[in-house]
């Protein structure tokens, strides 16, 4: 049985359970894998073969984390042909994927502070793209929202000053009390969507463009306001699970490597051996 036919048809069967970002991921990791193996065989599917198509890898130059992305998928995708019993031995049974934690760049709160005033006072200057962009990313700056869920927010999610809403890459619910900085910036009316979302290259395009013209020069893309988010959470003292808990974090490991980049934290902390 041709690998491929059986992981299209298994992706196609997964659509409702997965988002359509991760969906398309998937897709993507699947189809290096059919070009290096396009009459690859399920029941080829061994250790060996993984470790061969890790060298493949690595020798066409690919980033350890893209690396793992490709594995993890395949991994995935194997663990599902075994449910089936299509394959029975597990073929990553003595293969570990690392996990690879790249820098995740983000606003200090000091220029998290000089954009937010700079685009209260004067987003006419911005063009009205650029003024969507801007407001939608410092929106998820105070909120935490990923670009999913900013661009299908509605009021009727807000009740009370508070986000209910389920988020779209995993389907959880999260509870986001609205902070007054992003209640500022959502418009007067109550119906319909919340905030006007480009398609994300045109987002980040107009989102940069606009920036410059606030004086921030600094590189934004829209993911990098979730990265704010959570480092500003941090160093303002909210707790590590409290804060895992606003991002809609399922491990609260996944929240703990934001902590590592915050040296605010380290130097409060550390300033305890002082009750010694």
């Amino acid at each position: 049985m041709l690998f491929k036919n059986i992981a299209l048809k298994t992706l196609e069967e997964s659509s409702e359970e997965l988002s359509r970002f991760t969906k398309r991921s998937y897709y993507y990791c699947l189809q290096k894998l059919f070009h290096y193996a396009p009459n690859l065989h399920c029941e080829e599917i061994n250790s060996q073969f993984v470790k061969e198509y890790r060298n493949h890898l690595i020798e066409l130059g690919n980033k350890p984390a893209t690396i793992a992305k490709a594995l993890s998928v395949l991994r995935n995708f194997s663990r599902r042909l075994m449910t089936k019993g299509v394959i029975s031995e597990n073929p990553f049974a003595d293969i570990k994927i690392k996990r690879v934690y790249s820098h995740r760049q983000f606003l200090n709160v000091s220029d998290l502070r000089k954009l937010f005033y700079r685009f209260m006072e004067h987003e006419n200057m911005l063009r009205i793209p650029e003024r969507n962009a801007v407001r939608a990313f410092l929106f998820s700056c105070f909120t935490g929202l990923r670009y999913s869920d900013l661009k299908s927010l509605t009021f009727d999610e807000i009740k009370d000053g508070k986000i209910r809403k389920q988020m779209h890459k995993t389907g959880d619910y999260v509870y986001i009390p609205i902070p007054e900085q992003a209640k500022a910036l959502l418009p007067k009316c109550n119906e319909g969507k919340c905030l006007k979302v480009s398609e994300n290259s045109y987002f980040n395009k107009f989102l940069r463009s606009g920036a410059n013209r606030l004086g921030i020069s600094q590189r934004l893309h829209c993911h990098l306001a979730r990265h704010t988010f959570a480092t500003t959470c941090l160093s303002l003292d909210i707790p590590l699970a409290v804060t895992s808990k606003l991002l809609g974090h399922r491990e609260i490991s996944t929240t703990l490597i934001y902590a590592k980049y915050i040296d605010t934290i380290l130097d409060k902390e550390m300033r305890k051996f002082k009750k010694l």
